[in-house]
């Protein structure tokens, strides 16, 4: 799963409960009863010049560990910008290897047989290549499904689903999560469900 794409697309939903979303229990909200879930793949980095919005999010990776799922950290790097028409300069900020390090997952696993089927969340049109190859393997499939408000974004990644609201709101983490008889991660206030 795409964590930036997933996050924008349910931020742009304004209903911050959302983002409390349990992967695993989503991905497996679009197999068949005949199909099994192995792994959880998560892809994202951390907003770290945003000290609320990153504390969010580390505890929500927390979370998501606890729950199984596995975490690929990539980076954010400072990318110098200029307004050419004021000269305004400022830092902005640009994530580096996410769609790299998925996309190469994406073939490896394919590759070294670890799934026959793959449920790849995103609308990031970088993958293509990557989609294109595991298609061309005989055996293997691909579920292409879109974040919220996506599905148009990316026609060529040949979507079939779209991940609707009603979904999230079924798939969503407890407010606690225990390890060892400790809880380990908790919701944060922010995203606690509308009463």
């Amino acid at each position: 799963m795409d964590g930036f794409n997933l996050y924008h697309a349910i931020d742009g939903l304004n209903l911050p409960h959302l983002k409390w979303t349990d992967l695993r229990a989503l991905a497996r909200s679009f197999l068949r009863n005949s199909q099994t879930l192995d792994t959880v793949k998560y892809y994202m980095a951390f907003a770290t010049w945003l000290p609320d919005a990153y504390a969010r999010h580390r505890e929500y990776v927390t979370a998501l560990r606890v729950s199984g799922v596995e975490v690929y950290l990539s980076e954010f790097r400072d990318r110098p910008s200029e307004c050419y028409r004021c000269g305004h300069r400022w830092i902005g900020h640009e994530e580096k290897r996410t769609d790299v390090q998925m996309a190469v997952d994406i073939v490896g696993d394919c590759l070294e047989d670890q799934f026959d089927l793959a449920l790849v969340i995103t609308a990031d049109s970088d993958l293509s290549p990557a989609i294109a190859r595991v298609r061309a393997s005989p055996g293997k499939r691909l579920l292409m499904i879109a974040p919220p408000g996506r599905f148009n974004r990316a026609r060529d990644l040949g979507f079939t689903h779209q991940i609707r609201q009603r979904r999230l709101a079924d798939c969503l983490l407890p407010p606690a999560l225990i390890q060892n008889g400790q809880v380990v991660a908790t919701r944060p206030p922010e995203y606690d469900p509308p009463q």
